[in-house]
């Protein structure tokens, strides 16, 4: 009788198996992706920074979709030639009913968090053209709650549109049905429009398509049609951009490449062997980084089986990364420090990850268990990273509030403060507060009545509008500032009024040690120095971001350098 037990107990617990189920039972798999999308979108939504301005290129694409949702048109006098993304916000907000700017801002960063979110069905169907449905999944969620893209899909910039496209563009051109890879084509397009460098995914996959179609003469005609649509959509893009803009975005920006390395050989003493080990060393850098915290565990050996048993599926991918790493190479070897040129790649590191998941999962037993500890560690991991790396929301707010209150003075200030450098950009909002409706176009709003300087560190890392800048004071003939009175000197050169100091950041890129110990001991012994004139203390207004504005009376310095 005990005997009978046992059987009866081994075979109800084999009875489940998740690897079974998910690949056998459609309705499990789709409750799954729903599950983990719901998820996701609520990991993002927590950290989501609600009420926050846009800031850094953000407010390019901002403003494109502003100007153009209210033209009804291709906005002229904008230098923006990735304009898909505005385009489509464009769309959104002539859908919207407010007078508030930030709720603008809102639903841009939103629009972008249900791309990023979106983007987990394509790349389910793109893994699942290579692998079981259930290791799929595991690709999918890795995506997912990848801890780098959950951040940039706040930021209000296109690239969870480009990696949704991107994801879209490959798991439709590995279809066996040809009306999807027309459509491919079709993405491949608006790729381009996303960002120019999409233009560059043509090359993989027409050298794919003749590797996958190579043995009749009617698959030419086929082509034919695939590479029409794709001139078409971008041949309506161009024209329009030109009258516009007076450049097409395409040629334009990927011709102006060769033109920048001989332009800086020539003026920089520079030689194309310094760009190709800048590139290099960076490229390689990066790559790393971006394979932290997850895929670094499973990425390396997804390498080493893709080389195994090449068929058009893995020649796709092989020559969709070594493309796209041509754009990233290209700003890394011009210094740019950005991770965001690999975003691109991620929905294929998650087809390279699933060959270790299909390895961990094929030669273990306890299969229900494994699955189980990849998805929460990968959840796990993301939360960390997120949590460790995420924005202040509340310090930004408050920046922000504070900004608000001396934005009506009218003065000449420092660059070089702030926790991040977006509490000086946020001044720039700080003028559709003074707008009688908004809505409004860009080049109607009214001037700012603060003027910056020139700082080292401040301003020029700073994304701020050119034409809102008063001239600068002629860094080019700066002395060099090695403490306080060297500084003043500076600030009295440039004409400044006031300063700024916050105490922890202030001059974040000064190296001297020196000053940055007598800015902070000024911001917390004001009184030693009464040619500092306060005028306002965010502390008394009852916020926790410590931040002070003084009016520099220089007849009083001078006469205190005397006496001291």
């Amino acid at each position: 009788m005990s005997n009978n037990t046992n059987v009866e107990k081994n075979k109800n617990s084999k009875k489940f198996d998740i690897i079974t189920t998910l690949d056998k039972s459609k309705r499990a798999r789709i409750f799954f992706l729903i599950a983990l999308g719901i998820s996701a979108l609520g990991i993002r939504l927590y950290f989501f920074p609600y009420d926050v301005p846009l800031f850094s290129d953000a407010t390019g694409y901002f403003w494109y979709a502003i100007d153009m949702s209210i033209l009804n048109q291709l906005p002229p006098g904008h230098s923006l030639v990735n304009n898909g993304w505005p385009s489509f916000l464009s769309v959104i907000f002539q859908l919207m009913d407010s007078d508030n700017f930030l709720d603008y801002h809102n639903v841009q960063r939103f629009v972008g968090t249900i791309f990023s979110v979106a983007t987990i069905v394509p790349v389910y169907v793109l893994c699942s053209r290579y692998f079981k449905k259930s290791y799929s999944l595991l690709g999918a969620t890795l995506f997912i709650v990848d801890p780098r893209l959950i951040q940039n899909s706040f930021l209000g910039t296109p690239e969870s549109i480009y990696i949704f496209l991107m994801a879209t563009l490959l798991c439709l051109f590995l279809s066996d049905n040809f009306k999807k890879i027309y459509l491919a084509f079709g993405i491949a397009a608006l790729l381009a429009l996303a960002r120019y460098e999409g233009l560059l995914m043509i090359i993989p996959l027409s050298a794919v398509f003749f590797v996958r179609y190579r043995k009749q003469k009617k698959d030419l005609i086929k082509y034919a049609i695939c590479i029409s649509i794709f001139i078409l959509i971008l041949t309506s893009m161009a024209y329009l951009r030109n009258e516009t803009m007076g450049q097409d975005g395409f040629v334009s920006h990927i011709s102006a490449g060769p033109v920048y390395y001989q332009a800086s050989i020539q003026e920089n003493d520079s030689t194309l062997t310094d760009f190709l080990y800048l590139g290099s060393i960076n490229l390689i850098k990066y790559l790393g980084w971006a394979q932290i915290p997850s895929f670094i565990i499973f990425i390396p050996l997804g390498v080493l089986f893709l080389f195994r048993s090449l068929d058009y599926k893995k020649i796709t991918i092989i020559l969709s990364i070594l493309i796209m790493l041509i754009p990233a190479f290209y700003g890394y070897s011009r210094g740019f420090q950005e991770l965001k040129y690999l975003y691109v790649l991620y929905p294929i590191f998650c087809i390279l990850a699933c060959f270790t998941f299909k390895i961990f999962l094929e030669k273990f037993h306890r299969k229900n268990l494994i699955f189980c500890m990849i998805i929460v560690g990968l959840i796990l991991s993301s939360l960390v990273f997120v949590d460790w790396k995420s924005m202040d929301n509340e310090h930004q707010r408050e920046a922000f509030q504070i900004m608000s209150e001396i934005s009506d003075k009218n003065m000449k200030i420092n660059t070089d403060f702030g926790k991040d450098g977006n509490e000086l950009i946020f001044l720039h909002w700080t003028r559709l507060q003074n707008v009688e409706s908004f809505p409004t176009l860009k080049n109607s709003l009214p001037e700012i009545v603060i003027k910056y300087a020139s700082m080292p560190g401040g301003l020029e890392s700073r994304s701020i509008e050119m034409r809102d800048i008063n001239e600068y004071g002629g860094w080019e003939n700066r002395i060099d500032i090695n403490n306080f009175e060297d500084y003043l000197t500076l600030l009295k050169k440039q004409k400044l009024t006031h300063l700024i100091l916050d105490g922890e950041h202030n001059t974040p890129l000064f190296t001297n040690e020196e000053l940055a110990s007598d800015l902070k001991y000024i911001f917390k012994n004001e009184e030693d120095y009464p040619f500092l004139i306060k005028e306002y203390d965010s502390k008394e207004n009852g916020y926790k971001y410590h931040l002070k504005l003084f009016r520099i009376d220089y007849d009083s310095y001078d006469q205190w350098l005397n006496e001291k």
